[in-house]
């Protein structure tokens, strides 16, 4: 029962984590940026178990508020998120508001002539109501993502992470470390399409590693909107089997 129960709590915490490597871009003063996993669905199996887990998320969202050249101030939210687990037969469902957070981001470096840039991201997240769904617990970390053009249509960046999350026995807290990169290429006209590769490991256990290999297509509507279709295949024993996500970034 425990092992059923530890498994739980650790997709809860990974299985929408649709990470596209963070841009080291900050948005321009006044601007506003919004970045929104439209329809995220995570699909997990356990073998041993067996046991299958299945988590949607609707319109979990990033707004990015620019406050200097270098700098914006970002307020994240899951707005929807339902999570069911079947074990043996039975079957467990909970739904509703997600995790909100906070962060902010400093381009600290820029290589203008290179057309590259880093920053950091430091963030919280701040649970959500005991009814909702998640850990119900603070956490945090800091992220510095950094990218560079490669020529006419082409982009490459990379990203490590340090977090520190709430443990599986539920009675403390391990820390993280979160590393992915991803290279982007234009096709034709509006059409692009990347490729993206993720690891983590937490100080947990050495069993703890997790990883994904995927890649998607991005539609440009316009030079202020855009739709990215993503699939990733799970690597490890603790990563989501597969993940698909339809997202839209707006500048606005």
């Amino acid at each position: 029962m425990f092992k059923t129960i530890a498994l739980l709590l650790a997709l809860t915490a990974s299985a929408l984590h649709a990470q596209v490597t963070e841009t080291p871009q900050t948005i321009e003063p006044g601007k506003f940026f919004l970045r929104m996993d439209a329809v995220s669905v995570g699909i997990n199996r356990d073998t041993l178990e067996p046991a299958k887990y299945t988590a949607l998320g609707l319109a979990s969202s990033i707004l990015s508020v620019g406050v200097t050249r270098d700098v914006d101030v970002q307020f994240g939210a899951q707005f929807f998120v339902r999570e069911t687990y079947q074990y043996q037969g039975d079957r467990s469902t909970r739904s509703g508001w997600g995790d909100t957070s906070v962060r902010a981001k400093w381009t600290f470096w820029r290589d203008v002539p290179g057309e590259a840039a880093a920053a950091v991201i430091p963030f919280v997240k701040i649970p959500s109501r005991a009814t909702g769904v998640g850990n119900n617990h603070f956490e945090g970390g800091v992220i510095v993502p950094w990218a560079k053009s490669l020529g006419p249509g082409s982009e490459a960046g990379a990203m490590a992470e340090w977090d520190l999350v709430r443990n599986d026995a539920n009675d403390g807290y391990d820390s993280r470390w979160f590393v992915s990169g991803f290279a982007r290429q234009h096709i034709i006209g509006g059409i692009g399409a990347y490729a993206e590769a993720t690891l983590s490991i937490s100080s947990a256990t050495a069993s703890t590693f997790a990883g994904t290999l995927g890649g998607g297509v991005t539609f440009d509507f316009s030079k202020a909107f855009q739709l990215d279709y993503g699939l990733s295949r799970g690597l490890g024993g603790r990563a989501t089997d597969w993940l698909s996500v339809l997202r839209l970034r707006w500048l606005f």
